[in-house]
């Protein structure tokens, strides 16, 4: 594949039934750069009061901006625009990933919130004693993880609206069906249990014709798992399609599971429920 280049409109909209103040938000919505992924542009646009937005690096080197609405409103709008090219990945994936390159990795910082359980992956023997019939006889790091996601891709069902963003990964495992957050979870769930770094990515990917309400819709944001793979590093693989990630995937942030990178988070004063909207477009440029 060659690299392309994507611009990326996602809006989010909340309405109040009564004016709130005081709101205080966190976004995680632009988009990264690293060796493949360069973003060139990025504004964000906040209504109806424009605050001043602040720019910081979380502890994983996200990107987060944060912004304060202290007057009273009944909506707020926040619109994120980016111009992201992706690179090609030219890493040789036919070297072995031998599992004795796994060991001591819990020792090491770099890679020990990715093994541990965490608020939206909660690690037992379920998931060890699964993960493990579905990996016998492989002795590859790289062979198990591709596995691992193609049973979740077997084995669950795509159905947006059979569970909700709290839904417990547990759960989501018992039922087997959910979408792309739920599939992700489960996958580095199964991943930690049997001792490969996983971490969660929230993103888009980009599909030519797009189907709504499917898993090929790419009007809404996505989320799929990195994987350490010894000797190569740090490698893309999403469940929900049975495939690495490569040029059409776009990535925002990781972390250690959703909590980690909602795209925006906040609180606010007032006792009026917020209803949310978001629309998400991504074009070829």
């Amino acid at each position: 594949m060659f690299a392309m280049k994507f611009s990326v409109q996602h809006v989010t909209r909340y309405t109040y039934a009564n004016p709130v103040w005081e709101s205080f938000n966190d976004a995680h919505l632009c988009p990264v750069s690293d060796e493949l992924q360069c973003c060139e542009s990025f504004t964000l646009k906040i209504l109806p009061q424009e605050p001043r937005v602040l720019r910081r690096l979380d502890f994983y080197t996200n990107q987060v901006h944060h912004f304060e609405v202290m007057e009273p409103h009944d909506w707020l709008e926040v619109e994120a625009s980016s111009l992201v090219e992706t690179m090609p990945d030219t890493r040789d994936f036919t070297v072995p990933c031998p599992l004795a390159g796994l060991t001591g990795l819990d020792r090491d910082e770099r890679y020990y919130d990715f093994l541990a359980g965490s608020q939206r992956v909660l690690l037992g023997p379920m998931f060890e004693h699964e993960a493990t019939e579905i990996v016998t006889g492989v002795e590859d790091v790289r062979l198990r993880v591709e596995a691992l996601m193609a049973y979740i891709f077997r084995e669950f069902r795509y159905a947006p609206g059979s569970t909700q963003v709290e839904t417990d990964v547990i759960q989501v495992f018992k039922h087997k069906r959910g979408v792309c957050q739920d599939f992700a979870h489960v996958m580095i769930a199964l991943c930690r249990s049997i001792k490969i770094p996983a971490r969660y990515v929230s993103g888009y990917f980009y599909v030519e014709k797009s189907v709504s309400g499917s898993a090929d819709d790419n009007s809404a944001s996505h989320a799929w798992v990195e994987c350490f793979l010894p000797g190569i590093g740090w490698v893309g693989y999403d469940p929900t399609h049975n495939r690495r990630a490569d040029v059409r995937y776009i990535k925002l942030a990781i972390g250690r599971d959703y909590v980690d990178v909602r795209p925006l988070a906040g609180t606010y004063r007032g006792e009026a429920v917020a209803e949310m909207e978001v629309a998400v477009q991504v074009a070829l440029v």
